[in-house]
């Protein structure tokens, strides 16, 4: 078993542009000193002695820098490049991280954590297009698992690290994570310069279609006028909701009722990143294709939904930690994977960094909900209302995406991306 598991493993790999590695080599770096927005919320409480709703203003104001910064990076993407993009995206993080080592007062917090996330979430839109461009639409899902495996093993690494850099003081969190930051943004120079692109094979051109549409009529030039495209991004807004829980609240829930340290906090959230790093790759060469995405994006958001019920049993903490970690992880490799291959299909002729922004927007506007939502319920009514809400929620994002398979479910087409490297 352990053999073909592993046969698998390197079979997925077959096929997968040298510049897809690359840009997950970039990832990897990037993600393993991503330590300071996984710690952020206890950060605020244990350190800077925030309440919890003070702590929650403060990663609503993430959210809403993330917003503006996707919005502002997919228009950039197809002004400039994403090349540019994301190089400036990396650097003007890096300062950014280093400049909240002094910071403290409630409000000038507030706003370098909007500053930060305005300029690091400009890099997704820009990525995301990135893949799409070196990548052929027969390995697409695979190419964005590749490189989503890079930001699991980063995501493995850097809450493990971040709980170790604890004991050293919080600055060395913000510290090492600026820095790596800039040695992502090195890395992109340098692999991606034009001299070192030459060779790189890109898409060829050919516009989306709908798959239940016989005349293959191209779509809209904007997202923003593309009915079902809203409609998925409105779903994926609830999925999103769902999930940000994981990286907002679950940590304050392991710190208030398991009454964890960060070191401990940390190790068991590296677990996903291992899961997700270790099967994620051979599973989707195994399953793609077998059924449609959204059917595998709601089956991923019914474990969302057994993830957060886990919690409202009558379990051990360590117990309940492991089925959680098990359940959100393997729901996290159905929903974002296939999620952001239905949204690379329905990227139409010169628009695909603000179709790939809109998706990423999504992602922002949860950003600035989950946090608030989840902060101001634990507060008023206590965390068992919070995970009955956001399996609600779950519930209701995978009726959402039954409906919108019936209506549009677009081919995997080639893209045609108006970038510059």
């Amino acid at each position: 078993m352990l053999v073909q598991f592993y046969r698998h493993w390197r079979e997925a790999f077959s096929g997968i542009p040298t510049a897809i590695w690359l840009l997950s080599l970039v990832s990897l770096v990037n993600r393993c000193g991503s330590m300071a927005v996984v710690f952020l919320s206890l950060y605020l409480t244990s350190r800077l002695d925030y309440s919890v709703e003070q702590a929650g203003y403060v990663l609503g104001c993430y959210g809403v820098g993330a917003l503006l910064g996707t919005w502002v990076g997919g228009r950039l993407t197809d002004r400039v490049g994403y090349f540019s993009v994301m190089v400036w995206s990396l650097s003007l993080a890096g300062v950014v991280l280093i400049l909240l080592v002094w910071l403290s007062h409630f409000a000038v917090v507030c706003a370098a954590v909007f500053a930060l996330s305005s300029v690091s979430e400009g890099f997704r839109p820009a990525n995301s297009v990135a893949i799409a461009r070196y990548s052929p639409a027969e390995v697409r899902t695979r190419s964005v698992s590749l490189y989503r495996m890079s930001i699991n093993l980063g995501w493995a690494v850097a809450p493990a690290l971040g709980g170790l850099l604890v004991t050293l003081g919080w600055s060395w969190l913000f510290w090492v994570d600026g820095l790596t930051c800039f040695l992502a943004a090195g890395l992109l120079v340098w692999l991606f310069s034009p001299k070192s692109t030459r060779g790189f094979v890109t898409t060829e051109p050919v516009s989306s279609v709908f798959a239940n549409k016989q005349d293959s009529t191209t779509l809209t030039a904007s997202p923003y006028k593309d009915g079902p495209y809203l409609a998925f991004t409105l779903f994926t807004l609830l999925n999103a909701l769902v999930f940000m829980q994981f990286v907002w609240t679950v940590p304050l829930f392991f710190k208030k009722e398991y009454l964890w340290d960060e070191q401990t906090i940390g190790l068991v959230t590296a677990l996903n990143g291992l899961l997700v790093f270790a099967v994620e790759m051979p599973m989707i060469y195994k399953i793609e294709g077998r059924r449609s995405r959204l059917q595998f994006v709601r089956r991923g958001l019914l474990l969302y939904l057994a993830a957060f019920s886990v919690f409202l049993l009558p379990l051990s903490p360590l117990w309940a930690a492991l089925i959680f970690i098990l359940a959100i992880s393997f729901g996290e490799m159905l929903v974002m994977p296939f999620s952001t291959n239905f949204a690379f299909a329905y990227a139409s002729k010169g628009s695909a960094g603000s179709y790939m922004a809109l998706y990423s927007i999504a992602y922002s506007v949860a950003n600035i909900i989950a946090p608030l939502l989840g902060t101001q319920v634990i507060a008023r009514w206590g965390f068992s209302v919070l995970w009955t809400l956001v399996s609600l929620l779950a519930l209701l994002s995978m009726l959402g995406f039954w409906l919108l398979e019936k209506k549009a479910e677009p081919q995997t087409p080639t893209l045609d991306l108006k970038t510059s490297a």
